[in-house]
């Protein structure tokens, strides 16, 4: 490994959505405190917020919002 690859940051978690108000897939993002995965529609802006739970969540990295 050299020291340019060792300096490189960890990919931030992520889920994928498709937004069904536009038919559009994307990506959110966990916000700074890692408390919830936060993003917009990338087409009418509409916002979306998906708490991340410690139990009683999901597994999946794909889901579809409104």
């Amino acid at each position: 490994m050299t020291d340019a690859e060792s300096r490189q940051p960890a990919p931030r978690p992520s889920v994928g959505v498709l937004f069904k108000c536009c038919n559009v897939y994307s990506r959110i993002y966990a916000n700074h405190n890692q408390s919830a995965y936060a993003g917009h529609c990338p087409r009418c802006s509409a916002r979306i917020e998906v708490p991340i739970s410690k139990s009683g969540g999901s597994n999946s990295r794909f889901l579809s919002g409104s």
